[in-house]
């Protein structure tokens, strides 16, 4: 695994870092679990390890591991009437039944979303640029045969390698915000404060204000009384936002073929419920100090598959102990 910032050399084998540049998707999956508007981070690491089986069983042998997540642009199928109303999705009308009858909606969050990755490789031969353009190649014909976030993939960008420092790496997939873990202030916040777990994660989503008398006179206040509201500001800065992080196992694992109705008869099976944490847009490279920062990377230990980044991992945050008090 790379984790350094510059590319290391083996023999022919070079550790660098594959870009996937401008990846438009259409209509992929908006709902996370009880978080809206931005796929799980599951869903990311997911489709690199399936690009992963492929390469590593293909002429090239790379394998590939931690990603870094950049959002471009967005768009969610969602709709509100007026600024004070809560969004509702928009959703499609199903044809009618065989009956003739309405068939039932079941509610599906959508969105268009352009997104870049980056993403940590091991084994890949940049002996010469005809071998390198081969592999981008291979890689970008892969990934475009594959679904990410339950949506299709319409177009990449662009397709590259590259052993750039972290922050010039990241400037050339600008504009877009980078998406950090910051699961180490939901830990602070659980220490702090006296409420529960779930109430400290959904402080991190909430827009809070609180009334304050304006000084007046006791002549003015008693013929007209007001009050000024002011929004209550967060003891942790940033852009932050409640997210899934990954899964806790419920149930003891089935094994291949006991449980009915499953993708794969070949695999053993667990039912899961989803673990939730806060992560952090950031729109300057140059706030992070490493690429360790914004590598996300699964972690499993029986129960729990999270995902973390590198800097996390390393500073050994527990997922059980931030998400156990409600996820019980």
């Amino acid at each position: 695994m790379a984790t350094n910032l510059q590319a290391a050399t083996v023999g022919d084998e070079v550790m660098a870092y594959l870009v996937l540049k401008n990846i438009q998707i259409s209509n992929a999956n908006a709902i996370s679990g009880m978080t809206w508007g931005f796929p799980a981070v599951s869903h990311f690491l997911g489709f690199v390890h399936a690009l992963s089986r492929h390469t590593e069983r293909s002429e090239f042998g790379f394998s590939l591991d931690a990603c870094a997540i950049v959002c471009n642009q967005h768009q969610v199928h969602a709709h509100r009437e007026n600024a004070y109303e809560p969004y509702a999705f928009s959703l499609t009308r199903n044809p009618l039944t065989k009956e003739g009858k309405t068939a039932p909606i079941v509610e599906e969050g959508r969105m268009h979303l352009t997104v870049s990755l980056v993403i940590e490789c091991n084994g890949v031969n940049r002996v010469t640029d005809d071998m390198e353009r081969a592999q981008s190649d291979f890689v970008k014909r892969l990934a475009e045969r594959n679904k990410l976030a339950g949506g299709t993939i319409t177009d990449i960008g662009a397709c590259y390698f590259s052993d750039e420092p972290h922050a010039k790496l990241l400037r050339r997939l600008l504009p877009g915000f980078i998406l950090v873990d910051r699961s180490q202030y939901l830990a602070e916040q659980n220490e702090q404060c006296n409420e529960s777990a779930l109430q400290n994660w959904l402080d991190f989503s909430a827009l809070k204000y609180q009334a304050t008398d304006t000084p007046l006179s006791a002549e003015e206040h008693k013929e007209s009384p007001k009050v000024e509201w002011q929004r209550v500001k967060s003891s942790f800065d940033g852009y932050l936002v409640p997210i899934q992080i990954g899964y806790k196992k419920i149930a003891p694992t089935y094994a291949a073929g006991d449980v009915a109705n499953t993708r794969d008869n070949d695999t053993p099976v667990s039912f899961v419920e989803a673990i939730y944490s806060v992560g952090e847009w950031v729109g300057s490279p140059s706030r992070l100090t490493s690429m360790q920062q914004a590598l996300w990377q699964h972690a499993y230990r029986d129960p729990f598959y999270v995902c973390h980044t590198q800097s996390q991992l390393s500073a050994n945050v527990d997922p059980i102990d931030l998400d156990d008090d409600f996820l019980e």
